[in-house]
């Protein structure tokens, strides 16, 4: 008979035959696609352990052997999610040898990425926000990373400005307020709509206005 509680992704009770490390690998994706979900629902403040444990369909003893508390599960759901999206948009800029090319390819496997798990998206855009110090600080370093690779990158281009460092602060932290605005509305399924005006605004400082507006053209189309 099959248990129609069971989830899809939940072990099967009792001898399974399933190796330690399998079974355990498992049981911390749970845990951690459940603190996504219960964040972006709840939100940081309002989620327990009782809520994740219950989305992961774990029992609170195992949720206990992998991590200490609520934000310690919080802080591995968000490496998790950062080290899966910095790899696709990583790859994606680094297959264009061209600046701009790259840029576009990345920002739009960003917003594409993002669009494909709301969840995901509210809890490394929004509710990082709200998880303590550690959670702040690995925003920042994510944030910095992200700056460091635009300012190097944007070296010897036509309109290369007189602080690239800066520059790139600013972009970045313009294109991660208008995400969070549109996640906030629950839009996030729409995020790859802003692909043609925020990819101008990423090139125009450094491409200057004809060519930032031809590449905004070509996202249109």
């Amino acid at each position: 008979m099959v248990n129609k509680s069971r989830k899809p992704h939940q072990l099967p009770p009792g001898r399974h035959g399933l190796s330690d490390d399998y079974v355990a690998t498992n049981q911390r994706t749970r845990i951690l696609a459940a603190v996504a979900e219960a964040v972006s629902a709840n939100g940081y403040a309002n989620t327990t352990v009782e809520t994740i444990i219950t989305g992961a369909g774990i029992s609170r003893k195992t949720f206990y052997q992998h991590y200490s508390g609520k934000e310690d599960a919080f802080l591995a759901a968000f490496d998790s999610a950062v080290r899966h999206i910095s790899t696709e948009v990583i790859g994606a800029y680094a297959a264009h040898d061209d600046y701009v090319e790259g840029a576009r390819a990345g920002l739009e496997c960003c917003l594409r990425v993002l669009a494909a798990d709301p969840a995901v998206a509210a809890m490394v855009i929004i509710e990082v926000l709200a998880a303590g110090p550690e959670a702040l600080e690995r925003r920042r370093q994510v944030l910095g990373a992200l700056t460091d690779r635009i300012a190097r990158a944007s070296q010897g281009l036509p309109e290369t400005p007189i602080g690239p460092q800066l520059t790139a602060e600013t972009i970045v932290g313009a294109v991660i307020q208008v995400i969070y605005n549109r996640v906030y509305r629950g839009e996030a399924e729409r995020l790859p709509e802003l692909l043609p005006d925020l990819l101008y605004s990423v090139l125009v400082p450094f491409v200057g206005h004809r060519r930032a507006a031809e590449e905004r053209d070509k996202a249109v189309s």
